[in-house]
């Protein structure tokens, strides 16, 4: 494994855990102030950004250290090796990015809609702290190799 795969692998990291913890941060405003627009805002701005970096660098930045990357992959070649080695399920990420498109084409448009989406980021956060956990276990385990 090349160095600077694997910096780039911690990048990717670095910045889908800041993502993560302003959402957290966005979640614990929101139980303070559920009515609060710039909670809301951050909480979908910070989901937005969490999603584009684990699709985008996380998931390309740790099939690069493990040595299965190929730069003519598409996402769903990407998604198929990572549900093949147990990191994530395809059906999962499709409602994430769902979930995404829901809001690039719906978010502040209708107050119900908001609120639908905040509920659904909140359930999908385990799962997705899930993903991140077993990339970071497995890219552990494979840097010490």
């Amino acid at each position: 494994m090349q160095a600077e795969e694997y910096g780039l692998y911690e990048e990717s990291m670095h910045e889908v855990m800041r993502h993560r913890r302003r959402i957290g941060e966005a979640i614990e405003c929101l139980d303070r102030e559920p009515e609060s627009v710039p909670c809301t805002d951050q909480l979908i701005y910070r989901f937005l950004k969490l999603q584009d970096a684990m699709g985008k660098k996380l998931f390309r930045a740790y099939l690069s250290i493990v040595g299965e990357m190929d730069e003519t992959m598409t996402m769903i070649d990407i998604l198929n090796k990572l549900e093949k080695w147990h990191l994530l399920e395809r059906s999962f990420w499709k409602s994430v990015r769902d979930i995404r498109n829901e809001i690039a084409h719906n978010y502040d448009d209708d107050p119900e809609v908001t609120k639908l989406i905040v509920s659904q980021i909140k359930e999908a956060l385990p799962k997705i702290d899930e993903i991140i956990s077993r990339i970071e276990e497995s890219a552990a385990k494979k840097r010490l190799l």
